[in-house]
């Protein structure tokens, strides 16, 4: 029985392997596009760090069968488990910030529990299960074990979505950027700008931040949505007209991690808050720092800002679609 569990989680173990590879390829072409610590946090630099994780993604994608002998058992489970020990002290790490109040969440896992547990399993295989043969024929099987992998990816990236996006970093800095959203025809705003306009004033009336940028485009209805969350901003938040700065070309989130970056070097800021829903938070803050701005998120972290009709549905909806984005983004955005 437990041969037969810990096969079934072989699937997570190829799909990290396939991250940390993907991974590296990205910190070779520039060391800035890694997101090794993500999951990993050790004082070294890149691309050596990014390096240094593709030994354990090379350890993940050995075959089973490799492992009979009892040397390379002892010589794989030594990688794994130290990876284990390493990545859990980022986790206690992750904890001890929580205890001191430096980081906020309501979901307090770490993604490190995440790649921890994978690895647990991966040891456990590599350390105490013999070989396991095939119930179904070789092409049932690879065509099986293909989907298995596909999901436990798309599991990892979803567990890092939403670990990451939980966490509220907020912390005194110069101004924070509220991304804009849709904007109904009447002018009302939606639920989602609603709700990040809502913290982004929180923020200002705190005194965490000193100006709200306020960046986005224009709808299909033609209705501008930075002019239109500058009112809200103004009349609901009573924020004067001077701490606002208004950018009407952030179409998309990375033309607003440009644009952002941009008047951030024009009025001399340095530190960035960028509100989001939660689902949105792990992607945008990857493209602000790609695109040179480093920033913190703060999510909206609100139930309030799904509508009450549409549920879990709805939401699930946001991370699925976030789950397709950020491996486009992350591959291709430079």
């Amino acid at each position: 029985m437990l041969e037969r569990f810990v096969g079934l989680t072989r699937a997570p173990g190829i799909a990290l392997a396939i991250l940390t590879l993907f991974n590296l390829m990205l910190a070779q072409e520039n060391p800035g596009l890694s997101l090794s610590s993500v999951w990993l946090q050790l004082p070294i630099p890149e691309p050596e760090l990014s390096i240094f994780a593709a030994v354990l993604g090379l350890a993940l994608l050995l075959p089973h069968d490799l492992t009979s002998a009892a040397w390379v058992r002892w010589a794989l489970g030594g990688v794994l488990f130290g990876f284990v020990i390493l990545v859990g002290a980022g986790v206690v790490r992750y904890y001890h910030r929580l205890h001191l109040g430096e980081i906020v969440t309501d979901f307090p896992v770490p993604f490190g529990l995440v790649v921890c547990a994978v690895l647990l399993c991966e040891f456990t295989r590599v350390s105490w299960c013999g070989k396991l043969e095939p119930r179904l024929p070789l092409p049932a099987w690879c065509f099986v074990n293909g989907l298995l992998i596909a999901a436990s990816f798309f599991a990892l990236v979803i567990a890092h979505i939403v670990t990451a996006g939980r966490v509220d970093y907020r912390r005194p800095a110069d101004a924070v950027v509220i991304l804009g959203a849709k904007v109904h025809d009447d002018g009302s705003l939606s639920d989602a700008l609603r709700a990040r306009l809502d913290t982004g004033i929180e923020l200002y009336r705190d005194g965490v931040v000193s100006y709200l940028i306020l960046s986005g485009g224009r709808g299909k209805n033609g209705i501008s949505e930075p002019l239109e969350m500058a009112r809200y901003a103004r009349e609901v938040g009573s924020v004067p007209l001077s701490q606002l700065i208004l950018d009407e070309d952030g179409t998309t989130t990375a033309q607003s991690a440009r644009n952002c970056g941009r008047i951030a070097r024009e009025n001399g800021f340095r530190g960035l808050l960028v509100v989001s829903q939660y689902f949105h938070c792990a992607r945008v803050r990857m493209i602000f720092e790609r695109a040179g701005t480093f920033c913190y998120t703060v999510p909206t972290c609100s139930r309030r800002d799904v509508s009450p009709n549409s549920g879990l549905t709805r939401e699930g909806f946001f991370v699925f679609r976030e789950a397709c984005a950020f491996p486009f983004y992350f591959l291709y955005y430079r």
